[in-house]
């Protein structure tokens, strides 16, 4: 296999000074970190910019880079906020930035043209016509999703203008990136906001049987490594900023070795792989697999009566028992021969908890006692743990103390501030650029966009629109007056209308078309062709969720001998919009309809502003898709719905190669109209697009007599705030 001259370069998680060290030392050519806040790790330990005032210039002195990631969809009322971080970030001459948010991109882009910027895979970009897209503005690389094939990569990165990013390592989630909203939707932990607590890994019960259904293998792309080189790749990404040193050192370093041998060379031998492969498993991950690459995905890659739990199984807790004066100390006793000292970082897989909380470290001048249980039967050991446990739960051993974690993150500063000495991160010199942007955001004096009044109300104009997936519900609504309807184009609702656009056009020209979120490489055909048919018929309306899908309109208008902009182009709700820079970021793309987050709460509907001709569109109904994916989940029964331990509900929906996670209960504001007092909002959006029971559709078919009151709803996070 002929190799490029420059491989690519390997990129290390950091979430503390010990991991650090660890990726410098083990041959990371970068490193990425978060700060405190606007990380998509918002749990790691993180960094603060005093920090990487010591990291930058540290890193730089070792010939390695520095990213930082702010990977998180920022709110409307953060936006001053983020403005002082970048200015910071700038003084210090990083290397580059990470993010999720567009309308960051759009402050990135127009302010600070001195940061690169780094395109997170929270952005679920997945095909070249969206990476060129945001190629325009101003962006150099980007992170591609881990559901991609060795063979889409190469059709991405030959159509590419962006440097390509992939992981090859790490934990895998069980959604296509930046689409999950299911820890959000039932716990208020916004994985776009950093903060999920991976409902994923919790045990449901389906058919009868409890399981891990969506609880997936780790990632690892060791045995694809050359062909990911030959197709071009940039960077190979590392994923655990919440793992320790010894992972860090361990992955890192097993990498490093395989990328050295193919650049002397030129293969990876069987040998190598092999003696490299059970080295990863020093890193105390799950069991692994390469996930989509070879162009499908193992059967095995979900196993529901195996928990995918994390590290070396200690034992199972056999007994728990309540410590010091106000019972909130525990000490566990369980059966295990396997010898465990300070410094060991363990973890309870408790099948009651919810992911978060659950690790802890085993501190110097612990008290460990043992009792030999029968010949050859092992030991009875009993330990503290700092948090309450259930008979039944695993613990497990996730890491050891290492040099850098018995050295100690402050010793380790330390080091750093001395090997720099007096020279500081890179500053700008003389006074500080204008920021253009910021001005306009400002008006005056503060970022935050203020509060339309409650008297002034939604826009007098405000219609509502019914979305829906399939043809024969759609009917019954295209009777009806008052709504407008848009047409969820999946395949197949393209079959039912293919060959009709004309006739359909004559008979019902007020059609508005959704476009799916995902169009894989090389899958794309079939949409493109029923896209252009549909605007050679006559129809202008179009949803769209994703910024490539702009490219399908392209040859159509040349056609039609029109300019692009006779069409009408709303944001679906894949394409995030929180805060008034996404806002602006889109209607510069040429939408005239942004459709908002349905994450977002009242505060921040209400602060959002359109620019004159354009407006917002907020759903007031809809099922939410938990999650999207393209994993076969181990459905038993199709039909069947899946129940958490707290009863929770959920129904998977397939469609057109992808598997919804849809809640049983509806996302509804349709009590909570009166809280929309933002005059910018034109369209209340009742989104069908994933009802698990199309019986639902009728109780819709006169908006103005709603009978929902027998219907259990959730407000997600409209009145408990988006955190």
């Amino acid at each position: 296999m002929s190799l490029p001259q420059n491989l690519p370069e390997l990129l290390a998680p950091v979430g503390n000074f010990e991991t650090f060290m660890a990726a410098l030392d083990a041959g990371a050519d970068a490193v990425y970190l978060g700060l405190k806040k606007f990380s998509a790790r918002a749990r790691a330990e993180n960094f603060t910019v005093a920090d990487l005032e010591l990291m930058t210039p540290y890193a730089h002195q070792r010939g390695v880079k520095l990213y930082v990631a702010l990977n998180t969809l920022i709110r409307n009322d953060e936006l001053d906020e983020i403005y002082h971080t970048l200015d910071a970030l700038s003084r210090l001459g990083i290397d580059a930035v990470i993010v999720q948010d567009l309308g960051l991109v759009n402050i990135l882009h127009r302010d600070f043209p001195e940061l690169k910027i780094h395109l997170s895979t929270q952005l679920a970009l997945h095909n070249a016509a969206g990476v060129n897209r945001l190629a325009a503005a101003g962006c150099s690389r980007v992170v591609l999703g881990r559901e991609l094939s060795l063979a889409e990569i190469e059709l991405v990165a030959r159509q590419s203008t962006l440097e390509l990013e992939l992981f090859v390592y790490g934990a895998l989630c069980i959604s296509v990136a930046g689409l999950c909203q299911f820890s959000s939707f039932f716990g208020g932990q916004s994985a776009n906001r950093g903060r999920c607590s991976q409902p994923c890994r919790r045990p449901y019960t389906h058919a009868g049987e409890e399981g891990n259904f969506f609880s997936p293998a780790d990632f690892s792309a060791l045995d694809f490594l050359p062909e990911l080189i030959q197709a071009g790749v940039s960077s190979l990404k590392i994923e655990g900023r919440m793992k320790g040193s010894q992972y860090v050192a361990v992955v890192v370093g097993v990498f490093r070795r395989a990328l050295d041998e193919l650049a002397k060379t030129g293969r990876l031998g069987a040998a190598s792989r092999k003696l490299l492969t059970a080295e990863l498993k020093e890193a105390y991950a799950r069991s692994t697999t390469a996930a989509n690459l070879s162009g499908s995905y193992p059967a095995a890659i979900i196993e529901p009566q195996r928990a995918a739990t994390i590290g070396m199984v200690v034992g199972k807790v056999r007994r728990v028992i309540k410590e010091g004066r106000e019972g909130k100390q525990w000490r566990i006793l369980l059966r295990s021969s396997r010898e465990l000292e300070a410094g060991d970082r363990l973890k309870v897989i408790s099948q009651a908890k919810d992911g978060r909380d659950n690790a802890f470290s085993l501190k110097d001048g612990f008290k460990l006692e043992k009792k030999r249980v029968g010949k050859g039967g092992g030991l009875i050991v009993s330990l503290p743990v700092p948090f309450q446990c259930q008979v039944g739960d695993l613990l497990v051993k996730v890491g050891s103390r290492d040099q850098y974690g018995r050295r100690g993150g402050a010793w380790l500063r330390k080091q750093i501030a001395e090997a720099v000495g007096t020279q500081p991160a890179r500053q700008q010199s003389g006074r500080q650029r204008e920021r253009h942007y910021r001005s306009r955001l400002n008006d005056p004096g503060s970022l935050a966009a203020v509060s339309v009044p409650a008297a002034e109300g939604m826009g007098r104009d405000s219609s509502w629109l019914i979305k829906l997936a399939d043809w024969d519900t759609a009917q019954m609504f295209l009777q009806r007056r008052g709504w407008r309807l848009a047409l969820d184009l999946n395949g197949q609702l393209m079959a039912a209308v293919a060959g009709r656009e004309r006739d359909l056009f004559r008979r019902f020209p007020q059609i508005e078309w959704s476009l799916p979120p995902l169009q894989y490489p090389g899958r794309e055909a079939p949409l493109v062709a029923m896209v252009q048919r549909l605007a050679r018929a006559g129809f202008r309306r179009f949803h769209l969720n994703g910024l490539g899908q702009f490219d399908f309109f392209t040859e159509v208008a040349t056609g039609l001998g029109e300019a692009a902009a006779v069409f009408a182009f709303a944001t679906g709700p894949f394409l995030h919009a929180a805060n008034q820079a996404a806002v602006d970021f889109y209607i510069e793309q040429g939408f005239s309809l942004i459709h908002l987050t349905p994450e977002l709460d009242a505060e921040t509907i209400n602060s959002l502003s359109a620019a004159p001709g354009r407006s917002l569109g907020v759903t007031v109904f809809s099922f939410v898709p938990l999650f999207l994916t393209r994993v076969p989940l181990p459905l038993q029964r199709r039909k069947q719905s899946f129940f958490s331990r707290r009863q929770e509900e959920l129904d998977v929906i397939k469609r057109d190669g992808l598997s919804a996670l849809v809640s049983a209960t509806p996302f509804s504001l349709l009590n909570q109209l009166q809280s929309l007092h933002n005059p910018a909002i034109s369209l209340k959006i009742v989104d069908l697009t994933w009802m698990p029971n199309p019986a639902v559709a009728r109780r819709f078919l006169d908006f103005r007599r709603l009978r929902l009151d027998d219907l259990a709803v959730s407000t997600y996070n409209f009145r408990e705030g988006w955190r």
